[in-house]
């Protein structure tokens, strides 16, 4: 797989994730943290199938690829 998720997009989708995983446990919505785990996983692995499905490519140059 190959890097398409900026270190910036990174940040924020597992913030955004963590969020989503803390209010769904907060209100017992459990869809509600089942769903905050995509971010948090695509953000963690750097790779996004949507994004590579629509041809973006977050990290802007071959070194930002995984911290090389």
């Amino acid at each position: 797989m190959e890097c398409n998720v900026g270190l910036v997009e990174q940040k924020a989708r597992v913030l955004a994730g963590l969020a989503m995983v803390g209010v769904g446990a907060y209100y017992n919505f459990k869809p509600l943290a089942v769903i905050g785990m995509v971010p948090i996983l695509t953000g963690m692995l750097r790779w996004c199938p949507i994004n590579a499905a629509t041809g973006y490519n977050g990290c802007k140059n071959t070194s930002d690829e995984y911290g090389k």
